[in-house]
């Protein structure tokens, strides 16, 4: 718990300076931007959310809103679903409420709103999980804007109850392959357990037929849960041999602890290089006398016997 619990506390930290390195100017301040709690079933839990806006921003009404959590499957970035979208078993979205669901801030104000997690009796195990989304309300006959949107991650997990962390590799493509590499591997992970899990990592190898390692890499440990449900995208360059051959490329999915969620297999066959074609150019030869070969040296040797004929006659 310790363990998870640190890796938690930087991956909130690393998610806080990415949210404010990205953040437009007139963007929300949210106090409470993650919660996380372990609960007990049948219980009610609080969790305050503060909102506030810069003197110097423009005022206006905000809406606070309930959703599933979805994942980008490019990055694993936290998205918001709707009550249709959201089917997953594990969602904590239909227990959880906002007592005041829309605010009104003028420049430099802050307003506090209060989420009801009422824990279902029957959640024994495992964890469950939301979006909180604070975003401007949307004006009349327009859409709402999310450019300024704040989304709080909700993770619920069961106290005293293990959940089950596991995983399976739902898709697993090698890019071309080219002798001397390097191959891009794309695969995607997907949680099938009932417990999210931080820092999940993407080894990739590459073995000859006599099972030695030829070729190897990994990707960083993912900055973000994988929660029940969702899917996420690992690619990968490892470079493989240019001699030809049948490899055995392996995609492993692990925990950042080393712990194994799924393995893949697939054969890679590296075709010989097509053997170089030989290009025979005509090259014409100018009918010049002065560049026909051995003119030069024809015309030297008959001056040269003319002259020793001449003199030959004077003696």
């Amino acid at each position: 718990m310790y363990y998870r619990n640190a890796i938690e506390r930087i991956i909130l930290l690393a998610l806080v300076l990415t949210i404010l390195a990205a953040a437009p100017a007139a963007a929300l301040k949210v106090e409470g931007a993650r919660i996380a709690m372990d609960v007990e079933a049948g219980k009610t839990y609080n969790s305050t959310i503060a909102v506030s806006i810069g003197s110097g921003e423009v005022g206006g009404n905000f809406d606070i809103d309930v959703l599933g959590f979805g994942q980008s499957l490019s990055d694993g970035s936290y998205t918001g679903l709707n009550a249709t979208a959201d089917t997953a078993p594990t969602s904590a979205r239909p227990f959880i409420t906002i007592d005041h669901p829309q605010i009104t801030l003028n420049p430099g104000e802050r307003a506090v709103a209060t989420a009801s997690i009422r824990v279902p009796a029957d959640f024994q195990k495992g964890g469950r999980y939301a979006i909180i989304l604070v975003h401007p309300a949307a004006v009349a006959g327009q859409q709402a804007s999310f450019a300024t949107a704040v989304a709080i991650p909700v993770f619920l997990t069961a106290k005293g109850g293990k959940g089950t962390e596991a995983g399976a590799i739902t898709s697993f493509e090698p890019g071309p392959v080219s002798g001397g590499g390097p191959v891009t591997v794309t695969t995607v992970m997907t949680n099938t357990g009932d417990l999210h899990y931080y820092g999940v990592v993407n080894r990739v190898s590459v073995v000859d037929a006599a099972g030695k390692l030829v070729g190897n890499a990994s990707s960083t440990p993912l900055i973000r849960a994988i929660v029940p449900g969702q899917s996420v995208k690992f690619t990968v360059n490892v470079g493989i041999p240019s001699d030809p051959g049948t490899y055995n490329l392996t995609s492993r999915m692990e925990q950042q602890d080393g712990a194994l969620l799924d393995e893949k297999t697939a054969t890679l066959v590296v075709q010989g290089a097509p053997a170089p074609s030989l290009t025979m150019a005509a090259h014409p030869v100018s009918q010049s006398p002065s560049r026909v070969p051995g003119f030069t040296a024809v015309l030297g040797l008959a001056a040269a016997g003319i002259s020793a004929a001449l003199v030959m006659r004077r003696k």
